[in-house]
C-alpha cells in the first residue's frame, strides 16, 4: 500500500499555517526532523493539530547516510573549495529573507550570507570531513548551528530528507522553492553533480511530490475559503474523521495521474508545468466532479434538499423524531409522522444510491469538501446537514 505520509523539510518550523491546513486535508500525516536539543516554538494551528504532525530525530538516519557523506567531503573537497569555502564569504551576497528560516525557535545562526544546520543533523565524521576542507565552522555564538555556503545547507537537508523518507515510507515535502536532484540514489557522485553542476540541474521544477502536492492544492484551491487560514483546525480534523475512505480514493486517483502522465515528469519549465496540470485537473477532475453532482442530482439529492422543499421536509423529519421518543404526543404530530415514516423505504434506497455514486467515484473528496468547507448561509448549513442526516452525503 503506498504511503501518505510526508516528512517536511528543510527546517523543523512551518513557514505558513495556511500551508499546513492544506497539508492536513491531503496528507494523512506529516512529520518533520527536529533535533533533541532544540525548543519548538510551534504556533496554536500546529499544537492543535495533535497527531496529524510528528517528529522525528535526525538520528533516524542510517549509518551509510553519514559514511556517503564524509566520503564524498574527503573525495571533491578541493574542487568545491572554490565555489564554497568560507574563505570566499566576502563575495556572497545575503540570503533573501523569503528563504530565511522560519523566526519560531530563534535565529539559526547570526551571518546572512550563510546557511546553516543544526549539528545534530550532521554527524561528527561529515562535519570534521567538512572543516577540514574550509566548508564548514561552528557560528561565532558557540550555538549549536554549523554554518555553510547555502547551496551546500541545501543540498545537505535535500539529501537527509530523501534518506529518511526512502528509508520510512515517507514522502518529502517542502514550502521552499529548490533546485532539486534526484538523491534517492544518493553517492559521491551524484552529490558532486549538484554542487559542482557536472549536469544541469532542473532549476525551478517540482519534485515529484511536490508536483502531487501542487495538483492536491490546485483542486482544493477553488473547494476551500480563498485564505486556507481561516478555516479552524476543530473543521479540518472533523473533516478528516468523517471522510478517510474517500480521502483515500482521492490520494489514489493523484497518485494514478502522475504515474500515467508521463510528461509530467518531462516537462522543465514550471509554468509551463503549471498551465498543463491546470488543463489536466479541468478536462479530468472537474468533469468528474460535475458528472458527479448530475447523478446525484438524478437520484433527487438536490430537489429532496432544495430550499422550496426544506420547508416542508424538515418538520416532517423532526415530527417523526418526535413521534418515535413519545408516539401518543398529539394528533398532529402522529399525522406527521405517518407522512415522515411513509417515506422512510423512499430515503433508504436514495440514500443507498448516494452510497453507491460517492463510493466509486475518485472524486468524492472534493465534492465532501465543496459541501463541508465552503462558507454557507444558515440555509444552506440547514440544507447540509438535514442531506447528511438523511443520505450520509
Amino acid at each position: 500500500m503506498e504511503s501518505y505520509q510526508a516528512l517536511y523539510y528543510p527546517y523543523a518550523h512551518f513557514k505558513d499555517d495556511g500551508w499546513v491546513k492544506l497539508s492536513a486535508l491531503y496528507w494523512d500525516k506529516l512529520k518533520r526532523i527536529v533535533p533533541g536539543t532544540y525548543p519548538t516554538d510551534d504556533s496554536e494551528t500546529v499544537r492543535a493539530l495533535g497527531p496529524f504532525i510528528e517528529t522525528l530525530r535526525p538520528e533516524v538516519a542510517r549509518p551509510d547516510f553519514a559514511q556517503t557523506l564524509a566520503a564524498f567531503f574527503e573525495a571533491y573537497g578541493e574542487k568545491l573549495r572554490p565555489a564554497y569555502s568560507l574563505e570566499h564569504i566576502e563575495q556572497w551576497p545575503e540570503v533573501p529573507v523569503s528563504q530565511r528560516p522560519p523566526l519560531a525557535g530563534g535565529p539559526s545562526g547570526t551571518d546572512p550570507r550563510l546557511g546553516y544546520v543544526h549539528y545534530e543533523k550532521i554527524a561528527d565524521e561529515v562535519h570534521q570531513a567538512m572543516r577540514a576542507c574550509g566548508l564548514a565552522a561552528s557560528d561565532g555564538r558557540g550555538d549549536p548551528w554549523i554554518g555553510m555556503h547555502p547551496r551546500i545547507a541545501s543540498v545537505y537537508m535535500h539529501a537527509l530528507a530523501e534518506h529518511i523518507a526512502l528509508h520510512h515510507g515517507l514522502r518529502p515535502l517542502t514550502d521552499e522553492t529548490l533546485d532539486h536532484v534526484a538523491m534517492s540514489q544518493l553517492s559521491p557522485e551524484r552529490l558532486a553533480q549538484a554542487l559542482l553542476g557536472d549536469v544541469a540541474l532542473v532549476g525551478d521544477k517540482p519534485s515529484s511530490t511536490e508536483t502531487e502536492a501542487f495538483i492536491v492544492s490546485l483542486a482544493f484551491r477553488s473547494l476551500v475559503p480563498a485564505d486556507p487560514a481561516a478555516l479552524s483546525v476543530d473543521r479540518i480534523l472533523a473533516f478528516r474523521e468523517a471522510y478517510p475512505k474517500e480521502r483515500e480514493r482521492f490520494q489514489t486517483a493523484v497518485a494514478g495521474l502522475l504515474k500515467s502522465r508521463e510528461w509530467i515528469a518531462n516537462i522543465s519549465d514550471a509554468n509551463v508545468l503549471e498551465q498543463r496540470l491546470h488543463d489536466e485537473f479541468d478536462t479530468r477532475w472537474t468533469t468528474d466532479l460535475n458528472e458527479l453532482k448530475e447523478k446525484l442530482r438524478s437520484i433527487g439529492i438536490e430537489t429532496m434538499f432544495g430550499s422550496a422543499n426544506l420547508t416542508t421536509a424538515l418538520p416532517s423529519l423532526l415530527a417523526g423524531g418526535l413521534a418515535a421518543m413519545a408516539p401518543h404526543v398529539n394528533g398532529l404530530f402522529a399525522s406527521a409522522s405517518a407522512v415522515a415514516l411513509a417515506g422512510v423505504p423512499m430515503m433508504l434506497s436514495k440514500r443507498r444510491a448516494v452510497g453507491d455514486e460517492l463510493g466509486k467515484s475518485p472524486v468524492a473528496y472534493l465534492y465532501r469538501m465543496e459541501q463541508d468547507l465552503q462558507p454557507h448561509d444558515l440555509q444552506a448549513r440547514c440544507r447540509q446537514r438535514l442531506r447528511r442526516f438523511v443520505f450520509g452525503a
